[in-house]
């Protein structure tokens, strides 16, 4: 406990500081003024869900983003978070962390650690809830999630492809640790390094469509067990816009050993819709999603991870950096309690500088 606190408390300091040092040295544009930028998330919330403990307000996740630039081509890209825990302290993290050389467009190489670049939600909305139209993430792409590996520590080159919309991103590093929510910050599980492969297109202009597809493949080693190859395919398309507002995402895993051999499917749609006139600071919008694992899959099948959902809700726009989202939903998890009906309310902020 006493560790936890000074943890936190030093996190906060370093916040703070920050915080304060960069309206000073943003006058100064012979020091950080024109290299540093910097965005700060916070985020308060309230829930009631039916038969089911843990009601009430929750202090959400503080997130502070900072990307230096050394110069026009090299950079520093850090993301921090500070989450509460239920009976416990804050727990403080290095979620993203990399440094990034841009040789042109078409070529820029980066290493450290990233959200993997696998699929449109964990490539496009990162830590701060600000960032997205729902309260949370889908399912499948939830923080801790085990269908899909959400870090990946490794090297990455990325790129457009001329000038035709299409983009690439290709990479390998240590892809999933032993505990397979986890990423490997200090070694692979396995034999082998994971390496991923992804190609997408991003409309020109006021085109806001997007699709893609991306390829993830891992071998994972656990304490005395089997290793385990693990193959997942992504594919999305979407309109990022705001009327509408489209993403559609299938995702598909199989996983390999000697004990057996298993698939995931994964699949959600969401669309949401801004309003017009006086009401151009609502965004309605509604998800579904379905997550299937079968039962003899040796990485996932035990885990009881199918599930079902329906969320619908709407967002207020109180300000540019004020946003108040409200939303129902009905959800039914692979633990046998049947279905479950909660409301969630979040009040979400940001702070650019």
């Amino acid at each position: 406990m006493e560790y936890g606190v000074r943890n936190i408390a030093a996190f906060v300091a370093g916040l703070t500081f920050i915080a304060a040092l960069v309206p000073a040295v943003a006058q100064d544009s012979s020091f950080l003024g024109d290299r540093l930028t910097a965005l700060f998330f916070a985020e308060v919330d309230y829930r009631e869900r039916e038969d089911k403990g843990d009601d009430g307000f929750i202090i959400g996740q503080g997130v502070a983003q900072f990307n230096f630039r050394f110069n026009q081509k090299f950079s520093l890209f850090t993301e921090l978070t500070a989450t509460s825990k239920k009976n416990a302290d804050f727990k403080s993290d290095i979620e993203r962390m990399f440094v990034r050389y841009d040789f042109s467009d078409q070529y820029k190489l980066s290493a450290g650690r990233y959200h993997t670049p696998l699929g449109y939600w964990n490539s496009s909305f990162h830590h701060g809830a600000w960032l997205q139209t729902t309260i949370s993430r889908p399912q499948t792409s939830k923080y801790g999630s085990n269908i899909i590996p959400i870090h990946f520590v490794g090297v990455l080159i990325e790129g457009n492809i001329s000038e035709s919309g299409f983009g690439y991103k290709a990479g390998f590093g240590n892809g999933r640790s032993g505990k397979i929510n986890h990423p490997g910050d200090f070694s692979h599980s396995g034999d082998g390094n994971a390496r991923l492969v992804a190609l997408n297109y991003r409309g020109i202009g006021s085109n806001r469509f997007n699709a893609g597809i991306s390829l993830y493949i891992d071998k994972i080693e656990r304490r005395l067990e089997p290793e385990i190859d693990e193959e997942l395919f992504n594919a999305y398309v979407a309109f990022g816009g705001d009327s509408p507002e489209i993403i559609i995402e299938y995702t598909h895993s199989n996983h390999d050993s000697s004990l057996g051999e298993g698939d995931v499917n994964s699949l959600y749609g969401q669309f949401a819709y801004r309003l017009h006139g006086r009401a151009n600071n609502f965004k309605a919008y509604f998800r579904a999603e379905k997550i299937d694992v079968e039962d003899n899959n040796p990485l996932l099948g035990g885990l009881q991870l199918d599930y079902e959902g329906v969320i619908a809700g709407m967002k207020w726009e109180i300000s540019p950096s004020i946003a108040l989202k409200a939303e129902v939903r009905r959800e039914e998890f692979d633990d046998d309690k049947g279905v479950l009906n909660s409301f969630w309310l979040q009040l979400t902020y940001v702070f650019a500088q």
